[in-house]
């Protein structure tokens, strides 16, 4: 007898007894974009559903209702689930990572490049969200349609039209709630579970001098508007819809556009939590949802007992407590498990596995899913020879330039998109850039850094690498609690010198940008912090560029672990209907699906699948 465990489950009691049989038609693992929205979708059709989800309900903590607040709810340790990666096979050239973490012989972290005597390289710190909501909830809730090419290749690839451009933009209209395109623009849905609103008006353009400054100075660069671009003009700019998905032209444009987010107008975030949450307070007689918290899932059980027939899953393991799993802060290695209760529920119709790029892969290989002679040499037996597993691990490279402008930026204003289009592009604009007085230079235990009142940075992602899907998620081992070895191989593969050529691009227009601003404005000149600083800045070269830039990149927009591909391709993990390939009612749907990284922030694509996902399963249930 596993005994009786209390759940409280956000505005609702569940008394989930564990020594009793327990079943529901789906049970979907993980809260996040892709298993939260799926599970509600499922619910709301009548079925009824079982959510687990290892973190906690954070969604009414102060830190997590607004978006401003990210790098808070990124750092919390209540939230927080460590991992630690690896950028390439050479840890010598990993360790020249400026923010390396170590944990140092008291138990503290230091990140940094001379580590103190006796601490334990630990890697590159890569955080991920362990609560209701999953990602959603710490990320800074950039909405990025990708480029039409995403989705039409995963159409081509598996002969699925459903895939298509077209049909994926009608997704994102079923799904969104636009507060700030005019109500039934083309395009856009008004009735969906996600707000998207754009990051302040352009009322600051003018009022604010050294924003518009700025502004004005990007917009020269980028050739979006005339020397003698009124403020009318610029504001027009900031006011461009990125997520335009009727513009036939959408993805060759180029310039300034506004920054969009999954926010209600006044900021404050709108995430699968919400989604769920709003589900449950309908109530189980209407919905029948049921959500436990603090649930780790350790195995997907599968009935092998028909010889004939293909695996088919039937239940799941799992355990319940707080900070259960490894990468957790609190976690407590010397526990043993003591202060968990196991669970097991059976699955009448499926399993659906949304735990993200890293765990995704990691819970398929626990259950027997993947590579045989991986698993074999953890001693777990063999369900299903899946190569793919775990391959192809895929992001988008991110970096930026820090200065400090000569003097405080006393009215910035607000934030903005500009997309370029680099000679190394393959057809499509390749760079997502925002323009900040916040300096953002990556993650890491504690970030980001705070230079005062002077400092400006041009923030960008490339949002379609050519060697991007070359990492691995692989076993450390065979406990469940133990997290993976996760390794990117940054710009080790072939096309890597064409990514790095499209970021030194995106450094060059940063700098002429700054170039641009005018004297009167009284920010210029710029101290550069970052890529061309100290003795870097006489010698600021394409190649020295570039050099920083393959040892400092970073990224946190992990896909591809489990991808969708080709019948006929031996690395594929699933089917155009985010099945298991070799099993039965067994699927995926998060990030790791995509072939390849989907665009230049993975949240809003991956909010899409899940809806995808939920009409194929109700399709393939009639």
């Amino acid at each position: 007898m596993f005994g009786i465990h209390t759940s409280v489950l956000l505005t609702s009691l569940v008394l989930i007894s564990h020594g009793a049989t327990q079943q529901y038609e789906y049970v979907v693992v993980g809260s996040g974009p892709g298993g939260g929205p799926l599970a509600v979708d499922l619910a709301r059709a009548g079925h009824s559903v079982l959510l687990l989800e290892a973190g906690s309900d954070l969604t009414d903590d102060p830190i997590y209702e607004y978006v401003r607040d990210f790098s808070a709810a990124t750092n919390d340790p209540r939230s927080r689930w460590d991992f630690f990666v690896q950028h390439s096979d050479d840890p010598a050239r990993d360790r020249q990572f400026e923010h390396f973490t170590w944990r140092t012989t008291n138990g503290s972290f230091y990140v940094g490049l001379d580590p103190p005597e006796g601490a334990e390289a630990l890697g590159i710190w890569y955080p991920r969200a362990a609560t209701l909501g999953g990602c959603a909830m710490h990320n800074a809730a950039r909405l990025d349609l990708p480029s039409d090419d995403n989705w039409d290749h995963i159409a081509d690839i598996t002969g699925d039209a459903s895939w298509s451009a077209e049909e994926m933009r009608g997704i994102f209209q079923d799904i969104e709630n636009c507060h700030y395109a005019a109500n039934g623009t083309e395009g856009h849905g008004f009735g969906g579970w996600l707000d998207s609103s754009r990051e302040g008006d352009a009322d600051w353009v003018g009022a604010a001098a050294d924003g518009t400054a700025l502004l004005r100075a990007v917009t020269r660069a980028v050739g979006g508007a005339p020397a003698n671009a009124t403020d009318a003009d610029l504001g027009e700019l900031v006011r461009r819809d990125n997520n335009d998905a009727m513009d036939p032209d959408r993805d060759q444009a180029t310039g300034v556009f506004g920054l969009l987010s999954h926010m209600t107008p006044d900021g404050r975030r709108r995430a699968p939590a919400h989604y769920i949450r709003e589900t449950l307070d309908a109530g189980h007689d209407r919905y029948p949802l049921t959500v436990e918290l603090d649930a780790l899932l350790t195995r997907v059980v599968f009935d092998t007992l028909v010889p004939s027939q293909p695996p088919a899953a039937m239940a799941v393991e799992y355990v319940v407590g707080a900070s259960a799993y490894g990468a957790d802060p609190r976690h407590d290695p010397t526990g043993g498990g003591g202060n968990t209760t196991p669970g097991f529920v059976y699955a009448m119709r499926e399993v659906i596995i949304a735990g993200g790029a890293f765990n995704s892969p990691q819970i398929l290989k626990l259950s027997g899913v993947g590579p045989a002679e991986e698993l074999e040499r953890h001693n777990i037996t063999l369900v299903k020879d899946l190569p793919g597993v775990g391959t192809n691990l895929g992001d988008n490279y991110e970096s930026s330039v820090v200065s400090l402008a000569a003097k405080p930026l006393d009215s910035f204003g607000g934030q903005y998109a500009v997309r370029l289009k680099t000679a190394a592009s393959q057809g499509i604009r390749d760079i997502f850039m925002w323009v900040s007085n916040v300096a953002f230079e990556g993650h890491w235990p504690g970030f980001p850094n705070n230079y005062g009142p002077n400092q400006v940075a041009f923030g960008f992602t490339q949002t379609d690498p050519r060697r991007g899907s070359e990492g691995t998620v692989a076993l450390r081992s065979g406990d469940p609690l133990e997290p993976p070895e996760i390794n990117f191989r940054y710009f080790e593969t072939g096309g890597g010198d064409e990514d790095l050529q499209a970021l030194t691009e995106a450094v060059r227009f940063a700098h002429q940008a700054q170039g641009n601003v005018s004297a009167d404005s009284g920010l210029a000149p710029f101290d550069e912090i970052r890529p061309c600083a100290g003795g870097r800045a006489s010698n600021c070269t394409d190649a020295s560029i570039k050099e920083f830039l393959r040892l400092q990149a970073s990224s946190h927009h992990a896909s591809g672990t489990c991808a969708i591909g080709a019948d006929d391709d031996p690395m594929a993990v699933l089917d155009s209907r985010f099945r298991v390939r070799g099993v039965d009612r067994l699927r995926v749907v998060d990030a790791s699906v995509f072939p390849k990284p989907p665009g230049a922030f993975p949240v809003l694509p991956t909010f899409m699948i899940s809806r995808k996902a939920a009409k194929d399963i109700l399709e393939d249930a009639l």
